[in-house]
């Protein structure tokens, strides 16, 4: 059966599920520092401490998103992102490797089977009553699928702590989306496919002509109604554990956006680039979108917009 949405031409590389994606369960970030990390994005991004073991720490994102995983270990460099030759970047110490997504419907045994059945090999991620089994995309990314939504996984307030001190005066921002990923893969229309199929995410455009000129090949989709995402070929190259895809930046809308405010809070802060000797955010301004692209602690780029639903 084609995918008459995405107008390609070609055939989906599994076949369709059924299932809809309902809920960012996690993202997974490793880095060189992840307690310097961890207290970055709780004082800039408003992100609330679940827990922190010595050894990872795990933030809940916001209300309407999941969590995200940052452990430390990271001795190779982050494979090589788009956003890498933006004015100002530099190479980052960290990489987002792993993503975990909620499903319905689900019923342990049949997402096993069917992810069986597509040649996927799951293994099992249980953890009592949280189900979920992980195994590789078609770029060799790590992606779990899980039980998890948003009245399953918020049972008990996030009220844990760092062991590190906030790097400077929290902003008081809530995140309260994930606007979109970009990830950036060996074949956007492949890896297009295989998320529609197995997920149900669904193509909003196709990009014609090119709407981001640093990557015409590629496609935008809505997560259900939780994220968004660009798909798109990437700078190649090979990241954790030999994967050909990587997340370049992430969008987080934050609530009670305004524009020049937000930008003087990163510079009093100084969390920006250096662009042509200015110590400034890069603004990025298209449409609707309002945003800034700044360095996170670890220098791996992070986009903050204005975006807080699909």
């Amino acid at each position: 059966m084609a995918l008459p949405d995405l107008a390609f031409g070609r055939e989906p590389t599994i076949a369709p599920t059924g299932w809809r994606t309902v809920w960012l369960d996690h993202l997974s970030y490793r880095c060189a520092d992840y307690e310097k990390a961890a207290a970055f994005y709780v004082a800039l991004m408003g992100w609330k401490v679940r827990s922190d073991d010595g050894t990872r720490a795990v933030l809940e994102i916001g209300d309407n998103c999941g969590d995200v995983v940052f452990t430390g270990g990271l001795t190779m460099p982050a494979p090589a992102a788009l956003t890498d030759a933006s004015a100002g970047a530099t190479h980052a110490r960290a990489v987002f490797d792993g993503f975990a997504w909620g499903i319905e419907p689900w019923n342990t045994d049949a997402v096993r089977a069917a992810l069986e059945q597509r040649g996927l090999s799951p293994v099992a991620a249980h953890d009592g009553s949280y189900q979920a089994f992980s195994f590789k995309d078609p770029d060799g990314f790590s992606l779990t699928v899980s039980n998890a939504t948003r009245a399953t996984r918020r049972q008990t307030p996030a009220a844990g702590s760092l062991k590190v001190a906030a790097p400077f005066k929290p902003t008081g921002w809530r995140t309260v989306f994930v606007d979109h990923l970009s990830y950036e893969v060996a074949d956007y229309q492949r890896s297009t496919a295989f998320y529609e199929s197995l997920l149900g995410w669904r193509v909003r455009r196709q990009i014609v002509p090119p709407a981001w000129p640093d990557s015409p090949r590629s496609s935008t989709v809505w997560i259900g109604d939780i994220a968004g995402a660009i798909i798109r070929n990437g700078r190649g190259g090979s990241g954790a554990g030999g994967a050909t895809a990587t997340i370049g930046h992430i969008s987080f809308g934050i609530g009670d956006w305004n524009a020049e405010r937000v930008r003087a809070a990163l510079i009093e802060r100084d969390v920006v680039y250096d662009i042509n000797g200015r110590r400034v955010p890069r603004d990025d301004i298209a449409g609707g979108l309002e945003s800034y692209h700044v360095p996170d602690a670890m220098g791996w780029d992070l986009q903050i917009s204005n975006r807080t639903s699909p």
